[in-house]
C-alpha cells in the first residue's frame, strides 16, 4: 500500500442531511409564531354588537339603543364560558350565561368575584324588575389597599321556554358605567317583550371619587408627582409605597 493510500480515510456519512435537518427545525421554530397567528384569530379591533350568548346555546341577548341600533364594543377575549368586551376605551363588560340560579343576588356577587376578582360585600342585594325575571346589583367604588376600584353594575335576565333555568349576565365596570348599564337593562326588557324605555332600578353615584384624595380617579397621579418622587425616573428606580399615603 502506498503512502497516499495509507492516509486516505472515508468521509463520515450523514453530516449533510443532519445539517439540513437542523436548519429545517430552526426554520419551523422561527415561523411558529406566524403560523399560530394564522390559525388563531386576532381579537384586536374586533368591533361587533355587544351581546350576551354562550357557545352551543341558541339563545342570545343583543344589546341595542332605543332606535334598535347595535351597541358596538371591541371583543377582547372569547372564552368558552364568558366574553370580555372593551367599550368606549374606558369600560369593561363581561358577558356570560349560567344555569340553575336560585339566588340572583348571590349569583351576581359570585360572578363579579370570579370575573373581575373583586370581593363584594355579602350584604349587598340585587334589586328585581317588576316581573321578577331581571335583577341588577350595584357595587360602589371602594378602596382596596392603596387603590380604589371602579364601580360595578351586574345585570341578569332569566330565560323562558326552552331556556328555562338559564340566566344571561352582564357585568359592567368602568367610567361609562351609566351608558352601558342602562342600555343592557333596556335590552333585557325587550328580550322579555317589554318596551325599551325602562326606569333604571339602580341609583349610581354621580361622582364616585368624591371621597378619594383630591377627588381624583385612582389611576391619576397628583400634579406634583414628578416633583415629589424624582428618583422614580432614574435607572433602577422602584415604585414607592409611602406609608399612609394614597397616590
Amino acid at each position: 500500500m502506498s503512502g497516499i493510500e495509507g492516509k486516505y480515510q472515508l468521509k463520515p456519512q450523514g453530516r449533510g442531511s443532519l445539517w439540513w435537518s437542523i436548519v429545517g427545525v430552526a426554520a419551523v421554530l422561527l415561523l411558529l409564531p406566524t403560523l399560530i397567528n394564522l390559525v388563531i384569530p386576532d381579537k384586536g379591533n374586533d368591533y361587533k354588537q355587544l351581546e350576551i350568548d354562550l357557545l352551543g346555546v341558541d339563545w342570545s341577548v343583543p344589546i341595542t339603543t332605543e332606535e334598535s341600533a347595535a351597541v358596538l364594543c371591541e371583543e377582547t377575549s372569547d372564552e368558552i364560558t364568558q366574553k370580555f368586551w372593551s367599550c368606549n376605551g374606558d369600560t369593561t363588560v363581561v358577558t356570560l350565561m349560567v344555569e340553575g340560579v336560585k339566588d340572583p343576588s348571590n349569583t351576581l356577587r359570585r360572578m363579579i368575584d370570579a370575573t373581575l376578582f373583586t370581593d363584594v360585600d355579602e350584604n349587598l342585594e340585587a334589586v328585581s324588575s317588576e316581573d321578577g325575571r331581571a335583577h341588577a346589583l350595584y357595587v360602589p367604588a371602594q378602596q382596596s389597599g392603596e387603590w380604589w376600584t371602579l364601580p360595578i353594575v351586574a345585570l341578569s335576565v332569566q330565560g323562558t321556554g326552552d331556556y328555562e333555568g338559564m340566566t344571561a349576565i352582564a357585568i359592567v365596570n368602568g367610567n361609562s358605567l351609566d351608558y352601558y348599564s342602562t342600555h343592557i337593562w333596556s335590552s333585557m326588557a325587550t328580550e322579555r317583550g317589554l318596551p325599551y324605555q325602562q326606569e333604571f332600578p339602580l341609583t349610581l353615584e354621580e361622582d364616585p371619587w368624591a371621597g378619594t384624595p383630591d377627588g381624583d380617579l385612582p389611576f391619576e397621579l397628583p400634579q406634583d408627582f414628578l416633583d415629589q418622587y424624582p428618583e422614580l425616573f432614574t435607572p433602577g428606580s422602584a415604585f414607592p409605597n409611602p406609608e399612609g399615603e394614597n397616590l
